[in-house]
Parts: structure tokens; sequence; C-alpha cells
């Protein structure tokens, strides 16, 4: 799946022979493959701070984190962020307390 701003490898070759267009194509996908790899290390990583390895884990599974601190996601992306359930529920409860006002519209 390409990003909206990611140039399509066959569309970076228009004139290239079929074979040059397939090369661009599975160099495209080595290079996603390895930044998908980077970023599902990072998710684990020590050095990074929790919020940021639950946005990492958010971004690479196309899911938020979920509001309930009974979910049964919330052992799953503890395991896969290398963060504890209290790490979890503190970032939940940061979500919960820093959630923007609503603004009502003047009458």
């Amino acid at each position: 799946m390409y990003r909206k701003n990611e140039a399509h490898p066959i569309s970076a070759f228009p004139s290239a022979d079929p074979a040059e267009r397939r090369a661009a194509i599975q160099l495209a996908e080595q290079e996603r493959a390895q930044s998908r790899n980077r970023e599902l290390e990072s998710q684990t990583a020590m050095h990074i701070a929790p919020d940021e390895r639950i946005r990492i884990w958010e971004r690479l599974h196309a899911l938020r984190l979920p509001t309930s601190a009974s979910h049964p996601l919330m052992a799953l992306i503890a395991t896969q962020t290398n963060l504890t359930l209290r790490d979890l529920r503190d970032e939940q409860e940061r979500r919960r307390t820093s959630s923007p006002a609503v603004f009502s519209t003047p009458a």
C-alpha cells in the first residue's frame, strides 16, 4: 500500500523496461519492510518514552489505545511495547485528562 505522498515505483520509471520496473518495485518493497522492522524495534526500545512507544504501536497497527483499562488488547499492547499495564493505564489517564476542551458556539 502506498502513502499519499509516496511515489509509486512504477511511476518513477514510466519509460523503463519491465525488468527495471520490477527491480524498482522490489527495492521499494524492501525499503518499506526495513522501515517497518525499524519501527517494530523502536516500539520496544527502552530509551524511547512509553507514550511514544504507544504511538508507534498505534501507527503500526492502525489502532488506538483502548480507553478501557480492562480491554483485552491491553495485555497484548503491553507485551508488544515492552511496557507494563500500569504504563498503559497512565497513558490512558493522561489522554483522558488532556483531551481538548469542547467549545460551544456563541448564541
